[in-house]
């Protein structure tokens, strides 16, 4: 069962939501640019793709090749530090999950976190992160883990405490800023880490109305991140306290993206607004896409791209919120935010017949990848 029917079918997210899709890996892409290379975790494969021509530079597995202890499906966003790319494999049938270092050039496998004669890890939805020395991520089951990233030791590993709705089940990408590193929980936290030995910073966890599942956003010393209590919480980064809050229509899933003054956030009933750093709407409505928007939109220059779960990408206006133009891509569902690489403004489906699709900045098809 997909994700998106579970929440369709159970509406809120209580403690028995939380333990039933404990299980039940999130179906949609994860993808990173490093080093005008577009890597691709697209469930099946891990991709490395020319972003300007869109020629698959290796995939893991390799064709004809066995991925050993890294075999499974691949959908949290890649790490890319140095020689590595480091993925993470799930089991399909437990939710079990493997940490793997890639060699950057040629994609070979160079380690498997934890080995294979040793217990894997919980399930992994975050995508992992880099600080140039050290891989993040966090786990499904409440772990935050730091590893170095040409040998997969690990430098620490932080079990989060419990806030009376079983294990703090991370889905949220963490995010980094100076000695601190935050998390977002589905039991309604944020909590920060030191990034050198995973100790909690602030006094207590930001405590939210609802589940923080998707990315956070940090814009100087303001930490952004979507709820499932429809709001967008704007919090300290230093201190954890809320700043202040916008009501949206639906749950907001993913944190904003930052253009200038202009913070532009979408939410899952479809609605796109821009608004001022104090949480004021700047457009004289929203902006109404056809399918709920789960992904954080893509700005580039003033142009805005937001891509919804029915399948279409958008350009608007970052003035006024206007259209400019959409595309098509259904039966593929746009999960997973846009990202800028090498000119081409590139998405990837989940479902439908094609992995990867780039288009020129106005919208234009530059090339796509089959599956």
């Amino acid at each position: 069962m997909s994700l998106r029917n579970i929440l369709k079918g159970l509406g809120m997210l209580t403690g028995v939501v939380l333990a039933a899709c404990s299980g039940a890996p999130p179906n949609w892409p994860g993808m990173q640019v490093g080093d005008q290379t577009l890597y691709v975790a697209d469930l099946d494969h891990v991709l490395a793709v020319d972003p300007q021509s869109g020629q698959e530079r290796w995939r893991f597995p390799p064709k004809n090749g066995n991925a050993g202890a890294c075999g499974g499906v691949y959908h949290a966003a890649p790490a890319v530090v140095a020689e590595r790319v480091v993925i993470a494999a799930e089991n399909p049938g437990t939710g079990e999950s493997r940490l793997c270092g890639l060699d950057r050039e040629s994609g070979a496998l160079q380690w498997v976190y934890p080995p294979a004669e040793q217990p894997p890890l919980g399930p992994i939805f975050a995508g992992l992160i880099s600080d140039g020395t050290q891989v993040f991520v966090g786990t499904g089951d409440g772990w935050v883990i730091a590893l170095d990233p040409e040998t997969g030791q690990p430098r620490w590993r932080t079990r989060l405490p419990e806030a009376g709705r079983g294990a703090a089940r991370i889905w949220s990408t963490p995010i980094l800023s100076g000695t601190l590193l935050v998390v977002g929980t589905m039991d309604h936290r944020l909590l920060a880490l030191d990034r050198e030995s995973g100790a909690l910073r602030w006094p207590a966890p930001f405590q939210a109305g609802g589940a923080i599942a998707g990315a956070l956003t940090l814009d100087g010393e303001i930490l952004y991140a979507g709820a499932f209590d429809d709001h967008l919480y704007a919090v300290d980064l230093r201190s954890g306290q809320e700043r202040w809050r916008f009501r949206a229509s639906h749950w907001v899933w993913d944190g904003p993206a930052v253009a200038g003054d202009r913070l532009i956030v979408g939410d899952m009933s479809g609605k796109v607004w821009a608004l001022d750093r104090q949480g004021r709407p700047l457009w004289a409505q929203p902006f109404q896409a056809n399918g709920p928007v789960r992904a954080r939109p893509l700005v580039v220059e003033d142009r805005v791209y937001v891509a919804d779960e029915a399948g279409w990408l958008h350009l608007l206006n970052l003035a006024d919120g206007t259209k400019v133009k959409s595309v098509n891509l259904a039966p593929g569902r746009l999960l997973t935010s846009p990202v800028a690489a090498a000119d081409r403004i590139v998405v990837a489906p989940t479902g439908g017949p094609f992995r990867v699709v780039a288009f020129h900045p106005d919208l234009r098809e530059a090339w796509k990848l089959a599956r």
